[in-house]
C-alpha cells in the first residue's frame, strides 16, 4: 500500500489554476521523499496534461510525479445538483472528491485540494496533522465560524439550509486531508451516490461532508485553509471581534491561501487590478506557468 498522495479535481479551463496550485506546491517541497500528485480530470487537453506532467523535472523536484486519472465511474450519471436557499446548482464535478478514498484505495492518507489556490508550505506537515483516531481533518469555515449570525440561537435556519444547529465546527472544502481506510469503512460509494441523489443541502458536497463526518473530522489550524483577505473581515457580517481574532494573527503565517468566494469578480483570476500581497503571489506563479509552458516548447 502507498502512503500518500495530493489531489485535484478539474475540468476544463480551470486546469490553469491546477497548474498554478502544483507550481507552488512544487516549489515549496524539498524532500526527497517521493510525492505522487493525482489530478483527476475530465475535457482537458493532452498537451496540458503533458506540460504539467513535465513541471517536477522543470522544477528540479524529481522526487515528485503527476499522475492524470478520468473521473470515478461512480460520478457519471450525477446530474447537477440543486441547493436549498439558492437559485443554481452544484456541477457534478464538486462531487469526485467525495468518491476519492473509494478510488484511490491503495494509499493510506489523501490531501484533497481546491484549484483555487496558493501552496505557501511542505505539504507533508498536513498528512502528519491527521491522527489514526480521525477520517478527516480540515479548516473550518471563516464565515461559520466567526459569524455573529450564525451563533446559538443561530439567525439563520441552519437545520434546513446545511442539516444541523450548530455551525460552529463546520469545515470548508478546499483543503482536506483524508485517512482512507477510515472513510471507506464508514461510506461506500453507492452509499455516497444515494445522499447525493435524496438531498439537496445548501453547498451541495461540502455540506454532505460535514454531516458525514461531523464526529470524525479534527480542525485544522486556520492558516492551512486562509479562505479570505483582509478586507473580508470588513464587510457587513456581524463578525464575532473575539471569534475573528484567530484568523487575523494566521495571516502572517499563512500556508495555504484558498481564494474562496468574496463576491462577484473577488478572485484573482477574475480581474486585474492587485489588492494584496496573495494576489500577487498568484499572478507570480502564473507567470511562471507561462514561462514553464515556453521552455517545454522552446519557444
Amino acid at each position: 500500500m502507498e502512503q500518500q498522495a495530493v489531489v485535484f479535481c478539474v475540468t476544463g479551463p480551470h486546469i490553469q489554476l491546477t497548474a498554478v496550485a502544483i507550481t507552488t506546491l512544487l516549489q515549496h517541497y524539498h524532500q526527497q521523499t517521493p510525492l505522487k500528485i493525482l489530478v483527476v480530470c475530465d475535457h482537458v487537453l493532452q498537451s496540458d496534461i503533458d506540460l504539467i506532467r513535465s513541471f517536477p523535472q522543470q522544477l528540479n523536484r524529481p522526487a515528485a510525479s503527476i499522475d492524470f486519472w478520468a473521473p470515478p465511474a461512480w460520478a457519471k450519471d450525477l446530474k447537477p445538483y440543486q441547493m436549498r436557499g439558492r437559485t443554481g446548482s452544484t456541477p457534478p464535478m464538486a462531487f469526485w472528491r467525495m468518491f476519492l478514498p473509494a478510488y484511490f484505495s491503495n494509499y493510506q492518507k489523501l490531501l484533497y485540494l481546491d484549484n483555487d489556490i496558493i501552496v505557501n508550505t511542505d505539504v507533508s506537515d498536513l498528512f502528519d496533522r491527521l491522527d489514526d483516531q480521525h477520517t478527516l481533518a480540515a479548516v473550518p469555515d471563516f464565515l461559520f465560524a466567526a459569524s455573529k449570525d450564525y451563533e446559538l440561537p443561530s439567525k439563520v435556519d441552519t437545520m434546513y439550509l446545511y442539516g444541523m444547529a450548530d455551525m460552529q465546527h463546520y469545515f470548508n472544502g478546499g483543503v482536506i486531508v483524508m485517512n482512507v481506510a477510515r472513510y471507506n469503512a464508514s461510506y461506500q460509494p453507492g452509499d455516497i451516490l444515494k445522499l447525493i441523489q435524496t438531498t439537496s443541502w445548501n453547498l451541495a458536497d461540502q455540506t454532505l461532508m460535514n454531516l458525514m463526518f461531523q464526529e470524525s473530522t479534527s480542525l485544522l489550524p486556520y492558516r492551512y485553509n486562509y479562505q479570505h483577505s483582509k478586507k473580508y473581515f470588513t464587510d457587513p457580517y456581524h463578525w464575532d471581534p473575539e471569534r475573528i481574532q484567530p484568523m487575523l494573527a494566521a495571516y502572517p503565517h499563512i500556508a495555504i491561501r484558498h481564494f474562496a468566494g468574496e463576491g462577484p469578480v473577488s478572485a484573482p483570476y477574475q480581474h486585474v487590478a492587485l489588492r494584496d500581497e496573495w494576489e500577487a503571489a498568484f499572478w507570480q506563479a502564473l507567470h511562471q506557468v507561462r514561462l514553464l509552458a515556453s521552455k517545454a516548447s522552446q519557444l
